[in-house]
């Protein structure tokens, strides 16, 4: 597990200072939050954040495989010990989603938007996701949460995987720098997740949520329990629960964990940012 140190040094350069980060950067890990747990058990502080080039063991949600090849994505954890009681834990998740849209915003200088509750999409495709853990001490407390993202830089060599090329897209095209592009996108994401985390108690995340988030007033079909209901998203409440309306035109308020959507029709294109239609790397 070679680490990086002149990496860390670039990155530690962009930093804006408002997060005292402790950053270490890998060629190839297992997996970052792996890592970073049990480092944090081991009583790492808040704001240590690992960072890898390549994953052999990379992780989602609900136990799924995390395509983490080398050379193309950016795989961040990031340690973090709130003063917060258990179910305020799930804000976490969806101040990260913001946090990560600002940055590939940022170096790509193209909206993005955000799938409920925690996929990011670039020109309709999946180029993040994000894992949050949380670890509780033995009085039921929440001791630390370790923030997993996971950025596609750019597409691999080949194509992606069968399994999911039809879905999985890159921040830039292809022939940008890997190296300039893994240190920028880190150092925008660290700095959007320290302004974030300092607005986690009022929500501060709230507004670039709903802005970004594009199954509002979009057919989706719902998948509970092994049963599929066409539906149109009404709106998400401060807690992001959805409130959506079947064919039949009854409603009902849904939180994540419960079911999970599919954007039905076509996705959302994206489109550059005022003055901004280019990526941002020198």
């Amino acid at each position: 597990m070679q680490r990086l140190t002149g990496t860390e040094q670039q990155i530690a350069a962009l930093l804006n200072g408002a997060a005292d980060y402790k950053v270490q950067v890998f060629d190839t890990v297992t997996s970052t939050n792996d890592l970073l747990r049990e480092a944090a058990a081991s009583g790492a502080p808040e704001f240590t954040a690992f960072l890898a080039k390549s994953q052999t063991a990379g992780r989602g949600r609900q136990g799924r495989a995390f395509y983490s090849p080398q050379q193309t994505g950016l795989y961040l954890s990031l340690l973090l010990r709130p003063a917060l009681e258990a179910e305020a834990l799930l804000r976490l998740t969806p101040m990260a989603a913001v946090a990560a849209a600002e940055a590939v915003e940022q170096c790509s200088g193209t909206r993005t938007q955000i799938k409920w509750v925690n996929d990011l999409l670039l020109h309709g495709r999946k180029i993040c996701g994000i894992l949050a853990e949380t670890a509780f001490s033995a009085a039921g407390s929440p001791d630390y949460a370790v923030i997993g993202i996971g950025i596609n830089l750019l597409e691999p060599a080949g194509g992606f995987p069968e399994a999911i090329r039809g879905i999985a897209g890159a921040v830039f095209p292809s022939g940008t720098d890997a190296d300039t592009a893994f240190v920028r996108c880190a150092a925008a994401l660290l700095n959007a997740l320290a302004g974030e985390y300092a607005g986690l108690p009022q929500r501060h995340y709230l507004a670039g949520y709903r802005e970004r988030l594009c199954v509002l007033n979009r057919p989706v079909t719902v998948l509970e329990n092994g049963i599929e209901r066409e539906a149109v998203v009404l709106a998400a409440d401060d807690d992001l629960r959805l409130l959506v309306r079947y064919a039949d035109g009854t409603e009902q308020w849904r939180a994540t964990g419960e079911i999970r959507l599919r954007l039905d029709g076509q996705p959302f294109s994206g489109s550059p940012l005022p003055d901004q239609s280019a990526p941002v790397l020198p």
